[in-house]
């Protein structure tokens, strides 16, 4: 009788995993994140979703489009991505997601839940290659090197000077391309720290090591619905090596004062920045 008994209960905790199992795999996260994401200004779409074996599922094709562009093109894109329950956030009573995407040729993670009427977002980026991002583009020129780095964010659907957060980035083989350059900028390895708090971001510590210049800076950004309207107020150094010093000669000209202890200022827009 007792095995009976145990034979029932098993079959019925089987009986029950096969069915989260399928709840979690048949659950419409696409449309649900893109309900998260739509205040924000962002569209989450995917070309399949499939069981994503023991929970969860995998999507392919993930497109996360801005909705204020008028070509409402893609910032982000990604051939796969997985998907499933975060389960500490459901113990929390505060539903969330976990994600796992092959992004810009590395992989990042996130844990995405509602939380006190906005989105809070645990993040986990593993060597992404800056190249392939879309997000951010410089002024003038474009950047390559691998960024990697971990933070907390909360954010508003409605107020963007209610966000907050912190985080600290670290990357390799960094560079800068300008079009008045004919070499490339090598900056090398660069670490940061930064905090978010009522729509500013402040950058606590920015440096680069090796390459063609130590580079360190403080100050903030005051954000903008539109990224490219956000405003600098960042003070910083640049140190260049002896090589650099010849190879950019014609781009410290252009500085107000030479190369030194002696501090830049970078500020106005970020589509139209000033140094003094």
């Amino acid at each position: 009788m007792f095995n009976r008994y145990r034979a029932a209960l098993a079959y019925a905790a089987f009986g029950l995993i096969l069915f989260a199992g399928f709840l979690f795999a048949t659950f419409p996260y696409s449309a649900t994140l893109s309900k998260v994401l739509a205040p924000m200004g962002y569209q989450f779409s995917s070309a399949t979703q499939e069981l994503n074996f023991p929970f969860g599922a995998q999507l392919t094709g993930v497109r996360l489009n801005s909705l204020t562009s008028a070509a409402h093109d893609p910032v982000i894109e990604c051939p796969v991505m997985t998907i499933a329950p975060s389960l500490l956030s459901i113990l929390m009573l505060h539903p969330g997601v976990r994600l796992k995407a092959n992004l810009y040729d590395g992989i990042a993670r996130a844990t995405i839940r509602p939380s006190s009427g906005g989105t809070a977002i645990n993040y986990d980026l593993d060597a992404m290659n800056i190249a392939e991002q879309h997000l951010f583009a410089l002024p003038v020129g474009s950047a390559s090197g691998t960024i990697s780095g971990q933070g907390k964010l909360w954010l508003s659907p409605q107020d963007l000077t209610t966000d907050t957060g912190k985080g600290e980035m670290s990357g390799t083989e960094l560079a800068i391309k300008s079009d008045f350059l004919d070499a490339p900028i090598r900056l090398g390895i660069v670490q940061a720290k930064f905090h978010l708090d009522h729509g500013v971001l402040t950058i606590t510590e920015l440096k680069t090591i090796g390459a063609d210049l130590n580079l360190t800076a403080t100050g903030t950004i005051q954000l903008a619905p539109n990224p490219a309207d956000s405003t600098l107020a960042i003070q910083f150094t640049l140190m260049p090596s002896p090589a650099a010093t010849t190879r950019l000669a014609l781009l410290f000209h252009l500085l107000p004062h030479p190369p030194g202890p002696q501090p830049y200022l970078l500020s106005g827009p970020l589509s139209a920045p000033r140094i003094s």
